[in-house]
């Protein structure tokens, strides 16, 4: 029995070790759940502020990006009917755009693109226009604005082909130019070519 005792004693003390062993371990555990349950709490209240930062941010941002995407979308608009109307046209109709462009050029920018003639040497330009079956189009196109505006003003760049056929021939040419849109004229008001 002696042996029996000795071998329940040691039993005993193990258990007692393991059952000590086990309450640290749990202490030691509870302990770092306290600390995550304060760090996730701290992480929360953090979240929460970004967000309302973020949200902030995102109501400012939006109202300011709405209006450089209108002021971008009209210049878009007109720099494509200015670039199409002078590039789009037989001999028939040739005339006509330059009367279509005043809509959306100034007088000067116009004169710059080969619009200021005579009606003596238009006449002229267009029976010879007439005879050689000319035509113009603008095969492809691009525009591309500036980020940052200036006062009422808005840096652009078109750049594009032309096909352009005559008396049976046809040349294609790229065409570029560097273009300024004034926002309360709502016309194009300079231009350059590069």
């Amino acid at each position: 029995m002696n042996r029996n005792k000795i071998i329940l004693i040691i039993i005993g003390i193990l258990a007692l070790s393991a059952f000590y062993k086990l309450n640290a371990t749990n202490q030691e555990q509870n302990s770092i759940n306290a600390t995550q349950t304060a760090q996730i709490a701290k992480l929360k209240a953090k979240n929460k502020k970004l967000t309302a930062q973020q949200i902030s941010f995102e109501n400012s941002s939006t109202s300011t990006t709405i209006t450089k995407i209108s002021v971008d979308k009209k210049a878009e608009h007109i720099a494509t009917k200015l670039f199409n109307s002078l590039n789009n046209w037989n001999a028939d109709n040739w005339l006509e755009k330059q009367q279509i462009g005043t809509k959306y050029a100034t007088d000067d920018v116009l004169t710059y693109l080969g619009g200021s003639q005579s009606a003596n040497n238009q006449s002229i330009a267009t029976k010879q226009l007439k005879q050689l079956n000319a035509t113009s189009q603008l095969m492809e196109s691009n525009i591309y604005f500036e980020k940052k505006s200036e006062d009422n003003e808005i840096k652009g760049i078109f750049i594009g082909t032309v096909k352009t056929t005559s008396s049976g021939n046809q040349t294609t040419n790229n065409i570029k130019y560097q273009f300024t849109y004034n926002t309360k004229q709502e016309k194009i008001t300079e231009i350059s070519t590069f």
